[in-house]
This record gives C-alpha cells, structure tokens and sequence, in this order.
C-alpha cells in the first residue's frame, strides 16, 4: 500500500526542519496539517511545524492530478495564444527555479521595502515545492476596499504600495537570471501580429468589424511610428497583476507565481498591470463606479514613478501594451463566457454585453490618449477616461 502525500511530505518536512530552521537544533519537532487546499491545476497544503519555542507555517504546492477541462458549446473557437505554451510538467519545476533566484536575487539587494518568498525545498519525484508562508494581504484586496461602493472617501493610503510595486518590477526585469529563460515578442512586428490576431477573434465571436478593425488599425499605426523595430527586454514575469502581490508591513512588496520563463519587452508587465487595475471585476460589474478617474490615475502614477525613478515616463508605448492587454482580457472574457452551459444562455449574453460596453469605452479611451500624445511626455499625468 503505496503512502499518501501528506504523509510524504509531513516525514520530509520533520527530518529537514533543522536544515529549514536552523535554530530549531536537534529538538523533537512536531509537523500538523492544517489544511489542503484543491484548486484547478494545484494542491496546496498548510503545515505546521513547531519544537519547544517556536512555531512555523510550511506551504507544499503540487500539480492536480485532474487536468483542467473546459466544456464548449461548439459554438466558437478558442482564444488564439499569444505565446507558446509551457509543458504543464515542466510549470512547477520552473516556478521552484524563479522562486529561489528571485530570493536569491532580492535578498542581495538589501532593500526593505522590496521582499521574495523563502523556498525551502523541492522534491522533483512530486513536483513539489516547499516554501515558507506569507501572511501579508494581496493588493488585490487591499485595493478593493477602496472602491467607492464600499467607501465614499478616497485616501491615500496604497501610494507607497504602488509605488514599491513599480519599483519591484522595475529590480526584477533587471534580474540576471539566463536558465530556462528565452527572448520572446522582441520585436515591433510581434507586437503587431498579436493585436491583429486578437482583433480577427473579436470580430469573429462579436461582431462590430467597424469597430474593431479601426482599433487595430490605430494600434498598429501608432506601434510603427512610436516602436523602435527591436524592443527594450526584461525578465518578463507574465501575471504581474495585484491578485500576486502581497504587501507588508511598511509597504513591502512581494510578488508570486511566475516562471521567469521569457525575456519579454519591458512594456508587457506594465501594461497588463495597469489593465488589470482599470478593468477589475468591481469596475466592470459597475460599469466604472467603482473606482474614479482620480483614484486609477493616481495609483498608476505611483506604480510608474516607482518603475521608472528618475527617467522619462513611455507613456504611449505603455499605452499601446495597455492596449493589447485590454483586447487580450476581453477575448479571455469571451471565450470563457462562451463555454459556460448552453442552459444559462440569457445570462451569459448579458454578461457578455456588460463587459463588452466596458471595454469597448475604454478602449475607445487609450485610443484617444494615443491620438493625442504630441506632449506625453511633458505634461504630469496623461488624463484618462476622457468623454
């Protein structure tokens, strides 16, 4: 009878707890599990590893033995990549690898304000990471209180959060990390294939080919004017977004779940960054109540001035990555909504509707910030959700 995995990973953890914790010494120590977490592609479980004086938390993260399956309706097609695929078998691997250079990484830097995750082991046979737990709270939450459905006062409270934020990507596209890592959309013209594939899908699944094709059309002409033909790199992360960055004490950014698999244009993370916090799930349900143009425009500057320091601001290039994350998250928004059962079609074309509205007018938005961008560079902030 084969053991299970909480076993394996409890007798692991008892006979490497000194070697984890150094001052826990040869001291009986006692591993609990406190709780198992299954989620789409992962399990994660919660240690508790104490001794006589002292307490830790231990995280073990695995694969799902379930492979994640979409159900469709047959009625479109999927969402076209906009980059390869990692081999899923290869996803955890990769994850201990960036997680340890990163520590690595910050922890030679001796910056307070900029954190990383301990990892404390990995065991190849399960795929299995073992690292330290964080008890600080996502951005992600500590943004949505501030909407203005749950509060009517806007304070500023996150700056320093934001701003440390930047600075955090700003250290990590810096990282000299070269294993595993590969250039990927280095280039102008990758940029543009990738808003040109995007946009056949959204006409294909919603119609509006005025609409979508004059995007694209500005999109693209804006890219060959403003891009220079080979784009400046950094070690992109892919999910720079405030659901994995945990602030502490202080400010203290932390950052999860990447690969660090591709040396990707700069301008990526800082546009899905500033997309996600313009078309989170509050402002679309709301239609754009739930955060002001104040509120948006004041986080952002934060996170630029901490990504950029003393150097100019790109805003249009950044803008033109805001862009194409916006279409990307769109054509997400729509592929899933599309797959949901054919029994709540009412229901999913309202949403579709919803959410398509709200995209739609931001778009239209960033459009007009790049047809009107002579000065960018000279004026403070770039006004947005301009009428």
């Amino acid at each position: 009878m084969s053991t299970d995995q909480t076993t394996i990973f409890m007798d692991h953890i008892r006979k490497h707890a000194s070697n984890y914790y150094r001052d826990f010494g040869t001291e009986q120590t006692g591993v609990h599990l406190v709780d198992k977490m299954e989620r789409r592609t992962v399990i994660l479980y919660r240690f508790r590893v104490s001794n006589n004086t002292q307490t830790h938390s231990v995280f073990v993260k695995v694969p799902s033995p379930l492979s994640p399956t979409s159900p469709t309706n047959g009625s479109v097609c999927e969402k076209p990549p906009l980059f390869p695929k990692v081999d899923p078998h290869d996803k955890l691997r990769l994850q201990y690898s960036a997680l340890k250079a990163i520590y690595e990484y910050f922890t030679s830097l001796h910056t307070q304000n900029l954190g990383a995750i301990r990892v404390l082991d990995y065991l190849p046979e399960y795929d299995a990471i073992f690292t330290e737990e964080s008890y600080d709270l996502k951005l992600r939450q500590l943004f949505f209180r501030k909407n203005r459905l749950y509060s009517k006062f806007f304070d500023n409270g996150l700056i320093p959060a934001f701003r440390n934020a930047g600075a955090w990507l700003s250290a990590y596209h810096k990282m000299p990390k070269d294993e595993d890592v590969f250039p990927r959309d280095s280039h102008r013209e990758d940029y543009m294939e990738a808003i040109i594939k995007l946009k056949d899908f959204l006409v294909k699944t919603l119609g509006d080919e005025s609409f979508f094709n004059t995007t694209s059309s500005i999109l693209l002409n804006e890219a060959q004017e403003i891009f220079p033909k080979s784009l400046p790199l950094g070690l992109g992360h892919g999910d720079f977004a405030p659901r994995n960055i945990l602030i502490g004490p202080d400010a203290r950014v932390t950052v999860l779940d990447t690969l660090a698999r591709w040396r990707t244009p700069i301008y990526e993370d800082i546009g899905y960054f500033l997309n996600e916090l313009k078309t989170s799930y509050p402002q679309v349900v709301s239609q754009g109540l739930a955060f002001s143009a104040n509120q948006l425009a004041t986080h952002e500057q934060a996170f630029l001035k901490g990504y950029f320091d003393q150097e100019p601001i790109p805003y249009s290039a950044i803008q033109l990555y805001e862009a194409l994350a916006l279409l990307d998250k769109w054509s997400s928004t729509i592929a899933r909504l599309y797959q949901q059962p054919d029994s709540i079609q009412i229901a999913t074309r309202l949403k579709i509707k919803l959410a398509s509205r709200y995209f739609k007018r931001r778009a239209k938005s960033l459009l007009e910030e790049l047809v009107n961008s002579e000065n960018r560079l000279f004026l403070s902030y770039p006004i947005i959700n301009r009428k």
